[in-house]
């Protein structure tokens, strides 16, 4: 196997992650724990307590810039591994990057397996928590 762009491994998942959250955070180490795998984290501000991470790689994306901006960078960044054997897997972290990816899952598919609903509170809350609806309400 071969690495892509000096840290990914040709063959492997990517996480691409949607926002800074806790939600986001714990996702990235968990699937850094679990399958020795960075995420890719596309936000507008990186924390400081988290810059030197060493299970994220940052992308960021100014919120005023507008979701087209965010979407021309993920595509940019999916075609700039297209050639490579990898799966994309879009998780998006929040409210908010949830509803641009399905606003947009037309456009991503084509570059991305998108996490679908239960994906997304599994991954965001571990195999046993409660449901999204539970923890939000």
């Amino acid at each position: 196997m071969e690495y892509i762009m000096n840290d990914v491994l040709s063959g492997a998942i990517v996480p691409v992650l949607l926002g800074i959250s806790p939600e986001a955070s714990e996702t990235a180490h968990r699937m850094y724990r679990r399958h020795g795998v960075m995420s890719r984290v596309f936000c507008d501000r990186i924390p400081l307590p988290l810059r030197l991470s060493l299970c994220m790689k940052f992308h960021r994306v100014p919120e005023t810039a507008g979701e087209q901006l965010l979407l021309q960078a993920l595509c940019d960044f999916a075609d700039q591994l297209g050639n490579a054997d990898l799966i994309l897997y879009l998780i998006p972290c929040n409210e908010h990057y949830t509803k641009l990816v399905w606003d947009h899952a037309e456009e991503l598919e084509r570059r991305f397996v998108i996490a679908d609903r239960a994906e997304m509170e599994r991954v965001w809350f571990g195999a046993q928590s409660a449901p999204l609806e539970e923890v939000t309400a």
